[in-house]
């Protein structure tokens, strides 16, 4: 650890041009005998990632962390914008070249981007996605594969926050048992049988949204088939 200190401190007098690198470099070589190529690399990456650009070189992840970490301490969530972005620039080109998973980079990586960012619920994040997938259709298509092609195959992650309610499992036996195998709104049968316990699969919904202030009672509640539910989240409205 107090050689990645050390580091981060001479990294940061190149960065505001009070030292040459290849004097920090020797500074880390000589109190810690790190090779002067890699204490090189500790020196850059760290310029690289104040500006927020993409470095092909990496930190060990429990170094990465460090540097992460005291970005933070010493800037606020804000000063990780950058590095956070140059960190996944070196992930995406990082995988790409060398067909791996940084599986502990990417953990950082979710980690620090939803302090910078804030975290945000899974539903917002969803909403955000369908948006994204509304834009994305109205690209020519010539634009959408070569925009296919920038994206890395392996997605980013990010931590999300989650509110749910406790639902009475009172009320969804009672609903299942009413509807006795079949949909409440088109009347098909169950499309098949759980696995579990062999019994019909139907999905209860509420007909106000529990979000909405409505009750979890059998009352507001029906039992339907996959589609039918889909529909009525996501289908036109009918007339």
């Amino acid at each position: 650890m107090p050689q990645i200190e050390h580091a981060f401190a001479l990294a940061k007098k190149v960065f505001s041009e009070e030292m040459t690198q290849q004097g920090a470099a020797n500074q880390l070589n000589q109190a810690y005998k790190i090779n002067v190529n890699s204490a090189k690399i500790m020196i850059a990456v760290y310029g690289r990632m104040v500006r927020g650009l993409e470095f092909k070189r990496a930190l060990s992840a429990p170094d990465m962390n460090y540097y992460l970490a005291t970005f933070l301490a010493e800037g606020r969530h804000e000063a990780l914008r950058n590095p956070v972005k140059a960190l996944w620039l070196h992930i995406e080109y990082y995988e790409k070249k060398n067909s791996v998973n940084l599986n502990a980079l990417r953990e950082l990586y979710a980690t620090y981007s939803a302090i910078s960012e804030g975290f945000k619920s899974s539903e917002s994040v969803q909403e955000d996605f369908l948006k994204a997938v509304e834009i994305a259709a109205k690209v020519p298509q010539a634009e959408r594969q070569r925009l296919l092609k920038s994206f890395g195959k392996i997605p980013r992650t990010r931590p999300v926050v989650s509110l749910v309610f406790e639902r009475n499992p009172y009320v969804v036996v009672e609903v299942l048992g009413r509807a006795n195998g079949y949909c409440e709104r088109c009347k098909s049968q169950a499309p098949f049988r759980k696995r579990k316990d062999n019994t019909p699969y139907l999905e209860v919904h509420h007909k106000v949204r529990l979000a909405d202030g409505g009750e979890d009672t059998v009352e507001n509640a029906v039992a339907l088939c996959p589609n039918c539910h889909r529909q009525l989240h996501f289908g036109r409205a009918e007339a």
